[in-house]
């Protein structure tokens, strides 16, 4: 039912002006749906007959106005006028057809009657003109019937179906009684929808003219209603009391400006405010639905209109005290950007922005009192003032800074001519209430414009090479690489500490192996695979952790993960050795250390024997009597305690003997020239030699050749570490390699 609602269009939706009314669609489709269902029954039921008596003619006709039908239904939306017509034409083809092969006279005569009915669908789909060009050309058919003129003669016709008088009487029959009255109902019902529709169109009208009674009439607000002239055509009672038109309303062609001559009646903005007679009044308007006539609405707003020049006058005072500092009345940062984005139309080749402030501005800041600085600041503010062809528009940006611009357009001019001399007459003594007091300023500068930045942006970056000036160097230049350095490492420590909380940080294990390659043990390594920065070298976040404090829950987190492998490797049935971490400095200095460790292996399980802790030679030296007692309780624990890097930069061999640690590993810049170099092969020695005597052991670390095993072999070093035997690896690799080979790492064993 809503396919035949919808398809037939019987709901009389609103059209647009430029389309077709739904009804006339409607009857269009009702009309082509019957005529194509009548077409197909003549043509399926004369079908046989035709075939027999070998009449193609009467399959030709049947079939060609089934065809027809069929498309007109297709095309009755899209193309509706074309349809509409091209169905009054067949209509009128079929007439004729009618009487070019029906022999009987009377038979063709009742189908020339058929014409008759595109009168009325023509006034039904196209309207009364094409219906009068219809009814016109009906007088051919009634000429016709009248002379009784027989057009058989024309095909040479000699035969009809039998049952022709049938299908013809039935066709006129069955297309006057059932299509066209369907067709005319279908119109009547779209007319009384119509009238409903108008009928509530007159209420809402009604119930509109209340509404402007209640709404213009009786409203307490005054009200003027213009023409297009802007002439007042009507107005209502608190207009009348306000403008006085009780007798001036009622005279033809009185303009609005006769009692508003300040309102502006072509702005823009519909909303204004007038004076009148020493008040002041704000004026809108609307356009009326026909946009020929202005409904103008009056409301007194004196005292609103008092209060806002007050608040202009404080606006004003704002906006100065905006553009200067509250403390030194010095221009301030919102002044300084503002003119620099005025002064570039002047300056075509640019100009440089330079901040300075002194070099010991927080040593000021604990010894001068606020005043003090201040008079200090505004002291040397007005030095650069004061300066001949010297720097302009001087601000006071910051906190002790002072910005101000260098028009020259050489970089070497403004770094080695020009800041010079103006440092040189900044530097000068300066008197204060305290004293007098010798100044050091600094002075970092960039470019204006660079790459389509804001003043804003360059006045950061001077602020930015301000930050790497020192006494040294005072005058510094922005350098877009190493402030971008700075940037990228901050931006690192921000993801590295989400990565820390979220836990996002893995452990890969690098074996630890004797001379054959037996697995005697594996170092914990942290690996950082960042969904932003992609993976991240140990190099590069580690110096990153330490500097921003974070290592210790780097720390933290490896311990974790370490214990938490070893109980799921116990879990498995795995063979488990012990697992060294790197302990750094800041861990080795907190006082819970201890008890945070014994914590993470009571939780899972894990023995202290299973743990190596690798601590750095800067962490024992750090505090010697609180390393010392540090290490002698972890050995008590159980722990194994090593020393990792031995042999980078200064390392104090004689220190070892203070301290009972169980292992020294070799750097692997030291192993790497034991093949190569005599002298690092007898120093190595006689390192290994020295540890063979305090009952230290050994760890060759960065081993890579069969050679230098060979080497350190010969020596008796019996642990070995480095990418020769394996390198980290995730520990489902580890496992997967110890399911398949066992605890043997040596190349020769694997392959």
């Amino acid at each position: 039912m809503r396919f035949f609602n919808s398809y037939f269009l019987l709901s009389d939706q609103h059209t647009h002006d430029n389309e077709v009314a739904h009804w006339r669609i409607s009857a269009l489709r009702i009309i082509s749906s019957l005529v194509l269902l009548l077409c197909f029954f003549v043509a399926c039921h004369t079908f046989s007959s035709a075939l027999a008596l070998n009449l193609s003619y009467i399959l030709v006709l049947t079939f060609g106005f089934l065809t027809i039908a069929g498309g007109l239904l297709l095309a009755s939306k899209r193309f509706y006028k074309q349809s509409a017509h091209a169905l009054l034409i067949a209509i009128v083809i079929a007439s004729l057809c009618m009487n070019l092969f029906l022999t009987d006279l009377e038979l063709a005569k009742v189908g020339s009657m058929y014409m008759y009915s595109c009168p009325i669908i023509a006034l039904m789909l196209l309207g009364y003109r094409t219906a009068i060009a219809y009814s016109i050309l009906n007088i051919v058919p009634f000429y016709m019937i009248v002379n009784n003129v027989d057009l058989s003669n024309v095909t040479g016709i000699a035969q009809q179906l039998p049952s022709a008088d049938l299908y013809i009487t039935g066709l006129i029959f069955l297309f006057f009684n059932i299509c066209i009255p369907l067709a005319v109902a279908r119109t009547i019902v779209a007319a009384k929808r119509l009238n409903k529709s108008m009928n509530v169109a007159n209420t809402l009208l009604r119930d509109k003219n209340e509404l402007y009674k209640t709404f213009f009439t009786e409203s307490d607000k005054a009200k003027v209603i213009v023409d297009e002239q802007f002439n007042i055509t009507d107005t209502n009672k608190c207009a009348d009391a306000l403008f006085g038109l009780s007798t001036m309303a009622r005279k033809k062609d009185i303009k609005i400006t006769a009692l508003l001559p300040s309102l502006a009646l072509y702005l823009n903005d519909i909303s204004q405010v007038v004076e009148f007679k020493e008040r002041f009044l704000r004026a809108s308007y609307s356009v009326a639905i026909n946009k020929n006539y202005r409904i103008y609405e009056f409301y007194d707003c004196t005292e609103e209109h008092v209060i806002k020049q007050n608040l202009l006058t404080a606006e004003q005072e704002n906006k100065r005290l905006k553009y200067s500092n509250p403390h030194t009345k010095l221009p301030n940062e919102h002044w300084f950007e503002l003119q620099c984005e005025r002064l570039i139309s002047k300056y075509s080749h640019g100009f440089y922005i330079v901040v300075t402030q002194t070099a010991n501005s927080e040593y000021l800041k604990l010894k001068l009192s606020q005043q003090s600085a201040q008079a200090l600041l505004i002291s040397a503010y007005k030095r650069l003032k004061a300066i001949p062809e010297g720097p302009f528009l001087c601000a006071h940006v910051a906190t002790g800074k002072l910005a101000f611009i260098i028009g020259v357009q050489g970089e070497g001019e403004v770094k080695n001519k020009v800041l010079p001399a103006i440092k040189y007459t900044l530097d000068k003594t300066y008197a204060l209430q305290s004293g007098r007091s010798q100044q050091d300023f600094l002075f970092g500068y960039a470019r204006y414009p660079d790459q389509d930045h804001s003043s804003a942006e360059v006045l950061a970056n001077a602020e930015s090479a301000l930050k790497h000036a020192n006494k040294c160097e005072p005058i510094s230049g922005y350098d877009e690489k190493r402030s971008q350095a700075f940037l990228e490492k901050h931006e690192i420590s921000m993801l590295l500490d989400e990565a820390l909380t979220q836990n996002d940080l893995s452990v890969h294990y690098q074996p630890k192996v004797t001379a054959s390659g037996k697995c005697i043990g594996l170092e914990a390594l942290a690996r950082w695979d960042s969904k932003i920065l992609g993976t991240v070298s140990p190099g590069v976040f580690i110096p990153i952790a330490e500097e921003h404090r974070m290592v210790s829950r780097l720390t933290d987190l490896v311990i974790q993960k370490v214990c938490s492998q070893l109980a799921d490797w116990s879990l498995q049935g795995l063979p488990t050795v012990p697992v060294s971490i790197n302990i750094s400095l800041l861990d080795f200095s907190q006082t819970d250390f201890i008890a945070k460790l014994v914590k993470y292996l009571a939780d899972f399980n894990v023995k202290p024997h299973q743990i190596e802790l690798e601590l750095t030679e800067t962490s024992l030296e750090a505090n010697h009597a609180h390393s010392l007692t540090l290490i002698k309780t972890l050995q008590s624990w159980g722990f194994t305690v090593s020393v990792d890097d031995f042999g980078v930069g200064y390392s104090n061999i004689a220190r070892l003997a203070d301290y009972p640690i169980n292992k020294l590993k070799l750097d692997r810049s030291l192993i790497s020239q034991v093949t190569s170099s005599t002298r690092q092969k007898s120093l190595v020695k006689a390192v290994h030699v020295m540890c063979k005597e305090l009952d230290i052991a050994c760890v060759a670390e960065g081993v890579e050749t069969q050679k230098q095993v060979d080497v350190m072999a010969h020596m008796g070093c019996t642990e070995f570490q480095g990418f020769y035997f394996a390198k980290p690896m995730p520990a489902k690799e580890f496992v997967a390699h110890v399911t398949k080979h066992g605890l043997v790492f040596a190349r020769k064993a694997i392959l």
